[in-house]
């Protein structure tokens, strides 16, 4: 059984542990990636993500980028509205987008150690004991840690063994299709249906010609059924089907943790990193990943460098609390209350680029106080942040 060394073991070879292995790689640690599967050719999934990730990203991703959609499209039962973007979204194919960290990653000097799965984590004096099973030859290999970043998804092993709660999750499903004739091939279209979901379907051109059509739901037991039923509602063909579980932001969510000595921190989806009103963790996952690689390179808590992420993300899940009061009436409502001031303001600002403004424009806007009413015929009590995740985020434990 080998044993190495390294400053920081990363598991998982998704996105955000990628881009943090490129991070801490970048400033001279000794770093090596862990992942399970035997390579990295993740399934293709078409991603929507807003052109705030070019000013996260130190490096152009042109090749990973398949369309750009200026216009965005909401819609309820009787009501409808377009938002026209300053800056376009993007529309990325996943796996381009991987193989391309994971170049950056190698070039920078991480190690990507491929077919390895996480099978324990332990004290070893001040540095961390990880335990893998080398699946392609049936053994056990040993790796030591300063400091473990685990990126391995809604499932973490990397939380598992070290005692960090994870997140929820949701399922999204979506469907390649042909885009139905006369579609415009840069306005994505989003509906709301509170009797299919409490999220929302969308579409989401990804060419002149072609798109992906899916929904998010909160059971997987009849997902398939309701997105097959809207598309033929709409005489739309799929062609084929991409599917996933995505994790869902809690503010009471902690990711990190210790072994020993060894600090643990999570990002991306294993972290929660997840916008829950778009259910959109890519530009998130990475600013995640940037605020473990800060604290690690710098010294800091984790807890210190995460704390502009996690008030976004707060912010989208009250957002997303009072959404979920919502019946189709109010949808309705809220999508005819939308005003010019207030589609300036998000035709401005990105979704990762809510927080500290988003609230000051909605409580001056009369127009949508309307939407009121619903929003107290659906109240229902729910959990409320912890006060103790603020106690020790101030006090900056990590």
């Amino acid at each position: 059984m080998g044993v190495r060394r390294w400053d920081t073991v990363i598991v998982g070879a998704s996105s955000a542990g990628l881009y943090t292995a490129y991070l801490l790689a970048s400033s001279g640690q000794r770093v090596a990636v862990f992942e399970q599967h035997p390579n990295i050719s993740p399934a293709r999934r078409t991603l929507i993500i807003t052109p705030h990730l070019r000013r996260v990203l130190p490096f152009p991703f042109d090749e990973a980028i398949l369309h750009t959609t200026p216009i965005m499209a909401v819609a309820g039962p009787t009501a409808r509205a377009e938002i026209h973007l300053v800056e376009a979204d993007l529309i990325v194919e996943r796996g381009a987008l991987i193989r391309l960290l994971r170049d950056k990653a190698q070039g920078a000097g991480a190690e990507i150690i491929l077919g390895h799965k996480l099978v324990g984590i332990e004290a070893n004096g001040h540095r961390a004991r990880l335990v893998f099973r080398d699946r392609k030859h049936n053994r056990q290999e040993v790796a030591l840690a300063s400091a473990i970043v685990g990126a391995d998804g809604v499932f973490s092993d990397t939380a598992r063994f070290t005692g960090i709660r994870r997140p929820p999750s949701v399922p999204i499903l979506q469907a390649e299709i042909d885009l139905p004739s006369g579609w415009d091939p840069k306005r994505v279209q989003v509906w709301f249906d509170r009797s299919d979901t409490r999220f929302f379907y969308w579409l989401i051109p990804e060419s002149e010609r072609r798109g992906v059509l899916g929904l998010v739901a909160d059971s997987d037991d009849d997902i398939r059924a309701l997105l097959v039923r809207f598309l033929r509602k709409r005489n739309i063909e799929p062609l084929t089907f991409q599917g996933a579980r995505v994790a869902m932001h809690d503010p009471r969510l902690r990711p990190w943790g210790r072994v020993g000595s060894a600090p643990v921190y999570l990002v991306g989806d294993a972290a929660g990193q997840v916008k829950v009103t778009t259910v959109g963790g890519s530009v998130t996952g990475f600013v995640g990943a940037q605020a473990a690689a800060e604290a690690l390179i710098k010294g800091i808590p984790y807890a210190q460098t995460i704390k502009p992420l996690k008030r976004e993300l707060d912010l989208h899940w009250w957002v997303r609390r009072l959404l979920d009061r919502l019946d189709n009436e109010g949808y309705d409502a809220l999508i005819r209350g939308l005003t010019p001031r207030v589609r300036r303001f998000l035709e401005t600002r990105t979704r990762d680029e809510m927080a500290g403004a988003l609230w000051p424009v909605l409580l001056t806007t009369p127009s949508l106080w309307r939407v009121g009413p619903h929003l107290l015929r659906g109240w229902r009590p729910g959990p409320k942040p912890s006060s103790r995740w603020r106690d020790e985020y101030e006090v900056g434990s990590s």
